[in-house]
């Protein structure tokens, strides 16, 4: 005789999925769904944010445990969900919801609510493993190693997410500040230390990139080509070392301006009006300068030398205005 628990397994694990559906459209861009309103005076919503995500991951554990170790036990898997039902989910979409671009910055709550969203994504995945094992003729047999490999790589995914949530939360603004900094300032080095090793005897003709061309030259022009070419080295030489005149001293500013700025404020003050506006401001004029020397790598490398050094100059003058503003701020 058939016992209610395989139904109750049933019945909780569908609201689960449909818990985890609904919760992440409603941390979609542009969501219909309500934000809750916050309260100034309550706890910041990062706690909350980093208990759930705490509490998300050993869960996903215990249940990926009980569904490769044999025997599966339905009421075993039940009581484990119903603290992601009851509490869990709703907690790490809450806090999610509640980390809002006006109470952090744009970028770090687009971030909370993307990793949240996809933890939410990911645990759908688990949960339909955990669908089709509860449905098993045989709860005491050995999985096959295709079967826990499943599991293993649907837990994996949602603990990454779990694993990038909560030093977010733990960092707050201002050590997420600091962390994406240094991350455009790891680009600006990497592009800046490619152009130094670039060899300008490889440099490409923009008309002609893939050298379709040469094969139509006759033997006669061999010397005039030999001519061109060593011109066109000679000339790229000495505009990459004019473009890495400016560009090399980029990265060494941006380092500045993050160790003696961005590393010594205070967790208080980064969550001020006022100085939120500066964080989020100073966050986009680094992706802006790390992709302006991109840019001015490309031109070097597609022998486009006018843009090379345009790029440059771009570069270095938004470098030099953050640094001014910084300063400035810092004299308020």
């Amino acid at each position: 005789m058939a016992s209610a628990t395989p139904a109750s397994l049933s019945a909780t694990l569908q609201t689960s999925i449909v818990l985890c559906q609904r919760f992440a459209a409603s941390l979609a861009p542009n969501s219909p769904f309500e934000v809750p309103e916050s309260d100034s005076t309550a706890p910041s919503p990062l706690i909350l944010l980093h208990a759930a995500a705490t509490t998300l991951r050993a869960q996903v554990t215990k249940l990926s445990l009980l569904a490769i170790t044999p025997p599966f036990t339905a009421t075993a898997v039940t009581t484990c969900l119903l603290p992601l039902n009851e509490s869990i989910l709703t907690s790490l979409v809450t806090a999610a919801l509640l980390t809002t671009p006006d109470q952090t910055i744009p970028s770090f709550s687009a971030e909370c609510r993307n990793l949240a969203a996809a933890a939410l994504r990911d645990m759908q995945t688990l949960l339909r493993l955990l669908e089709a094992r509860s449905q098993t003729e045989k709860p005491t047999a050995e999985l096959e190693e295709r079967e826990k490999k499943g599991f293993t790589e649907a837990a994996g995914k949602i603990w990454d997410d779990c694993d990038k949530l909560i030093p977010l939360a733990t960092e707050g603004v201002a050590g997420y500040v600091v962390r994406k900094s240094n991350q455009w300032l790891d680009l600006m080095k990497d592009a800046v230390k490619e152009l130094e090793d670039w060899d300008p005897e490889d440099d490409i003709d923009g008309h002609d990139p893939f050298g379709i061309n040469l094969s139509d030259h006759d033997e006669s022009d061999d010397a005039n080509d030999e001519d061109r070419h060593n011109d066109r080295v000679a000339i790229s030489a000495g505009v990459k070392e004019q473009a890495l005149k400016v560009l090399n001293r980029i990265p060494q500013s941006i380092h500045v301006v993050i160790k003696q700025r961005l590393e010594k404020i205070p967790t208080a003050q980064a969550t001020t009006a006022s100085r939120r506006s500066d964080l989020d401001t100073l966050l986009r004029q680094f992706r802006s300068i790390s992709e302006l020397i991109d840019e001015s790598a490309e031109g070097m490398y597609l022998g486009d030398l006018e843009l090379c050094l345009k790029k440059a100059g771009e570069a270095r003058a938004l470098t030099i205005e953050v640094v001014e503003s910084v300063l400035h701020r810092s004299q308020r």
